[in-house]
């Protein structure tokens, strides 16, 4: 049953990539925006609001008439705040939980992903696995979760060498494989219960 879930869970990433490839010359010609900020649009990784048009965020009248002109109360002409913005199109569900990651709550979406457009993974600013040990070098510092049965600690996905994520298929091996990057019913934002070496089934079969 999980590995039927895993596969249609993949199947429709897959589905929204595609769709999404197909947008961005179309998206250019419709959107007059991009003829002048063509660089927000030009990186591997595209927002779907991008596409959808800068007033899907920017309380902008015509830019084909007036650009620049704003309607909106916020900085940059944009509709709402921070994290209500995002909210706009992204399920409130990921960001509540028992365990809520800290810039999550203090609603600093910005401070990891980019809005327009990305190099990297879920639209972030940096690689995953790096971005994560910005804000915690401490876990660099020595072995991090398994330091009784290995000196070096477990990967961090920080290396390298690139390896998969085993649970995520088509997603590379990093912090998030283990962490949830918003929130989390377990503590230390864990996607499983911690009990014991029970964790380390979900990855590794002993």
């Amino acid at each position: 049953m999980k590995t039927e879930r895993n596969l249609l869970a993949t199947l429709a990433y897959a589905l929204v990539l595609a769709l999404i490839g197909a947008l961005p010359a179309q998206a250019a010609e419709d959107n007059p925006c991009l003829k002048c900020h063509a660089k927000l649009a030009e990186k591997k990784e595209v927002h779907a609001a991008v596409h959808m048009g800068c007033n899907s965020c920017h309380a902008q009248l015509d830019a084909s008439v007036v650009p620049h002109k704003s309607k909106g109360k916020f900085a940059k002409g944009l509709s709402a705040e921070g994290p209500a913005l995002c909210a706009h199109c992204h399920d409130n569900k990921i960001f509540k939980g028992k365990f809520v990651h800290a810039p999550v709550e203090a609603g600093m979406c910005l401070g990891c992903h980019d809005p327009h457009s990305s190099e990297y993974l879920g639209l972030l600013k940096n690689e995953p696995a790096l971005l994560c040990l910005d804000c915690h070098p401490d876990v660099k510092k020595g072995p991090h979760v398994i330091s009784g049965i290995s000196r070096s600690g477990h990967p961090l996905g920080n290396d390298k060498k690139e390896a998969q994520d085993p649970l995520r298929p088509g997603k590379k091996f990093y912090c998030g494989s283990c962490h949830e990057p918003h929130r989390s019913e377990f503590t230390k934002l864990s996607r499983f219960s911690i009990k014991g070496m029970m964790i380390c089934q979900n990855c590794h079969k002993m």
